[in-house]
């Protein structure tokens, strides 16, 4: 079982615990699902750090990591438990991602040609990738939260016209 040898306990354990998949699941996705912060609306910037930041807190914390990383192990075994993932703790936060790069659309901070959701990806990604590859003893959650966010906004700000 990947949860087993995603946490470093023997299957025995885990069975003694949680007689069932949907029991440890149940678990797992209560102890992942905190609450989200809930952006103040003063800029973009401000928000998407409070956004980005508790990802990136969740991808420092060891156990939280692990949990998500056998959850995905477990996707194509269990789909609705893998759905009921997605529906209760990605999709709320993604949600609130992309309202937060909407205002900055209408208040002219991004572009606004730009796909919101490639936005959003693109800010998260690379904390994905650093706790899908365990790389993230050297992970600062506020510097590389400001990071991304500084990068990722420079490409999406609006193209002053070119002056003749």
């Amino acid at each position: 079982m990947a949860i087993a040898k995603q946490a470093g306990i023997s299957r025995d354990s885990v069975y003694r615990r949680w007689k069932t998949k949907d029991e440890l699941y149940h678990d797992v996705l209560e102890a992942i699902n905190e609450a989200r912060p809930s952006p103040a609306g003063a800029d973009t910037r401000s928000d998407l750090t409070a956004l980005l930041r508790a990802l990136a807190e969740r991808v420092v914390d060891k156990r939280a990591s692990s949990m998500l990383r056998a959850l995905n192990a477990e996707a194509a075994t269990f789909p609705r438990l893998h759905r009921r993932y997605f529906e209760e703790i990605v999709v709320p936060r993604r949600e609130a991602m992309n309202r937060v790069l909407r205002h900055g659309v209408g208040r002219g901070e991004i572009r606004s040609d730009v796909e919101v959701g490639l936005i959003s990806e693109l800010l998260v990604s690379p904390l994905l990738a650093r706790m899908a590859s365990g790389d993230i003893d050297q992970l600062d959650p506020e510097r590389t939260s400001r990071q991304i966010i500084d990068l990722v906004l420079v490409g999406a700000a609006p193209v002053p016209p070119i002056s003749e």
